[in-house]
């Protein structure tokens, strides 16, 4: 009987914390990024990476099929201006939180195939900031650090994907 109590609580407890793991993983996954990525580029500005190989571990199991670039942000400073060329084929800028939740994304798929050939300008706010004060397309952070990232396909003749990544910028907001 007392062996049943002890796999009792030992369930319990194993119950318990993958709700514990859950929550906490991912902010230590991305303070772990951020703090790293901020050490060796610094934050508030774009970083093209290298296409991806089999060696490659910027990103956890990068895609060879994706081109990637990346600006961890900070807007105690204030909000960030960001700018990237449309190309033909697959393109997106996504923003997460620093709990690794995407919280806003931009494409140029689907419904938003009209943004193909255009330079999709962003001014990323952040929660206490008022979308009223900016003009153009604004997305409101949940969080005032987070990660920016731009994807684009890599699959055949990547050139104009690479000239829109190497285009891009992050960069902070001129005051108007």
């Amino acid at each position: 009987m007392k062996w049943l109590k002890w796999l009792l609580g030992i369930a319990a407890f194993a119950w318990a914390g993958q709700y514990v793991l859950a929550l906490l993983l991912p902010n230590l996954a991305m303070e772990t990024l951020y703090l790293l990525g901020d050490e060796r580029y610094g934050h508030n500005q774009l970083v093209v990476a290298p296409v991806p190989d089999e060696n490659s571990r910027q990103v956890v199991r990068p895609s060879p099929d994706l081109l990637y670039a990346s600006c961890l942000y900070n807007l105690q400073d204030g909000a960030l201006t960001i700018e990237a060329p449309v190309p033909e084929r697959y393109w997106s800028m996504q923003f997460y939180q620093m709990n690794t939740d995407n919280y806003a994304g931009i494409t140029n798929q689907r419904d938003e195939r009209d943004r193909v050939g255009t330079i999709a300008k962003v001014t990323l706010i952040s929660a206490d900031q008022s979308p009223e004060d900016y003009e153009g397309e604004v997305i409101q952070s949940p969080t005032s650090r987070g990660i920016v990232l731009l994807r684009a396909s890599a699959i055949g003749d990547r050139t104009e994907q690479q000239a829109a990544l190497d285009a891009s910028s992050c960069s902070p907001t001129a005051p108007s």
